[in-house]
């Protein structure tokens, strides 16, 4: 999984414009270069699944389905949608609903990951009211159509923004915590919420990524001063991703506001100039050199997301006012030095979160949120 944020350097658009746009496979690669090239269009536009009331996750089923997850306004509570897509559908082919425990009420990212055609799991942050019940775990094994009973696996203070799966764990933390980066590590098959969790930076965090490296935690977060500052924390394969000692400091970018971290693949905003995205990869000891995203500079209302796909290739989504009015797009690079001419996926005005699953061939879907919106990949 990934971070997925509007920026807070954006502000809102004030109005909401819908259409239906075509879309295609991405171009030969090209030299990166802050020239904005036209966009190729699309085999197929973004389309609707429903309504929606937060960011988002979505995961990828073995024989190409998705599973698309999002907290939807229900009662007094709220509740989180479970929505089954096949490899090529434009509809869920079944839902189901997860509902907190007691008064609680849905809040922050639910996430969602494929362990096997059979067993999905959900994660889900509920707070607050007279029964603080915190983290929840949910496990189906019959592919997403039903969940048991949750096991509550966090406490109120953890929250759910970004995890990453990790081995068999889930590596996962919240964000705009005043205890800092509070990372928490569960069993995939967890019964309870583990003895102790890791404070990797003790900074207040803002935003949070979870990222990977080898078995290892890289872990993301910001500060937000009179500008941003982005932190990268690591802890090695084999060590207790529960115990702050387990992390050390392996990055510091000042002026730049943390977006996605996804594999080893970093991706911050620079705060300065034209605000251009940055690409980073990390090698075990540090982060490589940057690498500017093309078509991400100009400022203005923004929102992107990026995968690292089980090839290796990383793939950058941005939708940016001043860039094709809101359109999401989407290019791609091996190593940051080439990059694919932008693929339109169409307008994404309407999105102001977004998630992504893809495979190793580039394939899969980008999920946009508040409405559910999704837009195919490759």
């Amino acid at each position: 999984m990934n971070l997925i944020r509007r920026s807070a350097l954006a502000v809102s658009a004030a109005s909401l414009l819908s259409a239906g746009l075509l879309s295609a496979m991405a171009g030969p690669a090209v030299a990166a270069s802050s020239t904005r090239t036209p966009a190729a269009p699309a085999v197929a536009g973004p389309f609707k699944i429903g309504p929606s009331n937060s960011p988002s996750s979505v995961a990828l089923m073995p024989n190409g389905g998705r599973v698309a997850v999002f907290d939807i306004k229900s009662g007094l509570h709220g509740k989180t949608e479970v929505c089954l897509l096949s490899s090529t559908g434009r509809k869920c082919s079944h839902t189901a609903f997860l509902s907190p425990l007691g008064v609680a009420d849905v809040s922050q990212t639910p996430q969602v990951f494929v362990l096997s055609a059979s067993h999905v799991i959900v994660l889900q942050y509920t707070c607050c009211e007279n029964n603080q019940t915190g983290d929840l775990l949910y496990s189906s094994s019959n592919g997403g159509r039903s969940f048991s009973a949750p096991v509550r696996v966090g406490d109120n203070n953890q929250g759910v923004a970004a995890s990453a799966l990790i081995g068999r764990h889930i590596v996962f933390l919240g964000n705009n915590n005043n205890a800092g980066a509070r990372v928490e590590s569960i069993p995939v098959t967890a019964s309870g919420p583990p003895a102790t969790v890791a404070i990797a930076n003790g900074k207040t965090a803002y935003d949070v990524g979870v990222g990977q490296y080898k078995g290892g935690a890289l872990i993301g977060s910001d500060t937000l001063g009179s500008t941003y500052a982005t932190y990268v924390e690591y802890a090695a394969s084999g060590k207790d991703f529960n115990a702050s000692s387990s992390y050390h400091r392996v990055s510091t970018f000042a002026k730049e506001q943390l977006i996605a971290i996804s594999g080893r693949a970093l991706l911050t905003m620079r705060t300065t100039g034209s605000q251009p995205l940055v690409l980073r990869l990390f090698n075990g000891r540090g982060f490589g050199p940057a690498h500017i995203v093309p078509g991400t500079s100009g400022g203005g209302a923004a929102s992107f997301t990026m995968n690292q796909d089980p090839s290796g290739r990383v793939h950058v989504f941005s939708e940016r006012g001043l860039v094709r009015a809101y359109h999401l797009l989407e290019v791609s690079t091996s190593t940051g030095a080439r990059w694919t001419r932008p693929t339109d996926l169409g307008n994404a005005i309407k999105s102001i979160w977004f998630s992504s699953a893809l495979n190793s061939h580039g394939r899969g879907l980008v999920l946009g949120t508040n409405p559910a919106l999704g837009y195919p990949v490759g």
